[in-house]
């Protein structure tokens, strides 16, 4: 037998101290390490992860590792990672600049929709105010949902960073814009507690936004006139079951039909914009919104689903709109695989799978097959 290195003396040393840090919560009945240094031990939890793993990481965090409890079979196993994971201080300067950047942007781009030539006319912007306004509100309220969920559940979370993009006018081809937004992200400073975390903090950014964007629509709609289309080309925006019964709810009939659509005002046209961006974000895709959804219902299987909608969008990209095509490679570039919590053991309970339902119902609710398309071009 030859006898132990230095290396190994100190891993039977740390062995040691791992199991009097998990003395009554955990028994220990294998071990292993890998090239890493991270440290995987299986064996049985004296009692719920949920209330054991408050205990069980400031132990391990003692020891200088972070502890993810998850499955293996019929064991529990904590893999220790040899790293302490601290939230990094928040910057608040950086969300701030971001924040009036996009107010900037969408109010130049609501100033172009209400035919304002805003590079000519610095003072016109003012015309902007009521599309940035519904816009920038559903944007803002949607992330505020994230942020004020993830704090009360002290959450790692940041202040949500918005994504500006203003209006580039081309010399030859004209204004080139959209929607002055990309929307917004917040950041995620080290890894969620639990499913439940994570399906609260995802599903409640939609719901928020969705609280506001709704009655926006109804109002914009409301005043907004029906009759034909332009002759000249037009973006013809999509029907979704929710949007198409808003639609009946305030006309009484079914449109665009007869000849007939609703000419978007503003205020229509931005919360429309707020349910795209709201269906977007409810793909069952990665860190997207939807996939923590997915996450808190399926665990590490809703990669499986992830691959299984961008395969969809690429699809809907080659057969119906192009916009579907860039949303499945970018599904795929930002990551289809959602992280794991640090909890990954327990399970949602039965309000918390409801909740996780009514966020993929309101995905159908708000599914467009053909967002956006030009017309007569």
């Amino acid at each position: 037998m030859e006898p132990l290195s230095a290396e190994g003396l100190d891993r039977l040393d740390i062995i040691a101290r791992v199991r009097m840090a998990l003395a009554g919560m955990m028994d220990i009945e294998r071990y292993a390490w890998d090239a890493r240094g991270i440290l995987t031990l299986r064996g049985r939890l004296h009692g719920p992860a949920d209330r054991l793993y408050p205990s069980i990481r400031a132990g391990m965090e003692a020891l200088g590792f972070t502890p993810f409890l998850r499955k293996s079979g019929t064991d529990d196993e904590i893999m220790a990672l040899p790293v302490v994971v601290t939230s990094p201080a928040p910057r608040v300067w950086l969300p701030v600049f971001l924040f009036v950047a996009t107010i900037l942007s969408t109010l130049m781009v609501g100033a172009l929709y209400e035919n304002v030539d805003v590079f000519s006319n610095p003072l016109g912007i003012v015309a902007g105010i009521p599309f940035a306004g519904t816009i920038m509100g559903i944007l803002f309220v949607h992330e505020m949902g994230h942020y004020i969920v993830g704090r009360l559940r002290r959450a790692p979370v940041s202040l949500p960073y918005f994504i500006p993009v203003p209006p580039i006018p081309i010399p030859g081809l004209g204004v080139i814009t959209f929607t002055g937004t990309l929307g917004a992200v917040i950041v995620q400073r080290e890894p969620m507690l639990d499913r439940r975390t994570i399906l609260e903090i995802g599903i409640a950014g939609p719901l928020a936004g969705l609280a506001v964007a709704i009655p926006l629509l109804f109002y914009g709609l409301a005043t907004s006139p029906v009759g034909p289309p332009p002759a000249t080309g037009y973006v013809q925006e999509g029907n979704s079951l929710l949007y198409a019964a808003a639609k009946y709810l305030v006309f009484g009939r079914m449109l665009p039909g007869g000849g007939l659509d609703v000419q978007l005002n503003a205020v229509a046209w931005g919360a429309w914009i707020g349910l795209l961006v709201t269906m977007i974000n409810l793909l069952p895709i990665g860190q997207l919104d939807g996939g923590h959804v997915a996450y808190a219902l399926l665990g590490r299987y809703a990669h499986y689903l992830a691959y299984a909608f961008i395969g969809v969008c690429i699809l809907l990209g080659l057969l119906v709109s192009a916009n579907w095509m860039f949303w499945g490679i970018l599904g795929f570039l930002i990551g289809p695989r959602h992280p794991p919590p640090l909890n990954d053991i327990s399970r949602i309970g039965p309000w918390h799978v409801v909740l996780a339902v009514l966020g993929l119902l309101t995905f159908v609710l708000l599914f467009m097959p053909d967002p956006l398309r030009i017309v007569g071009v």
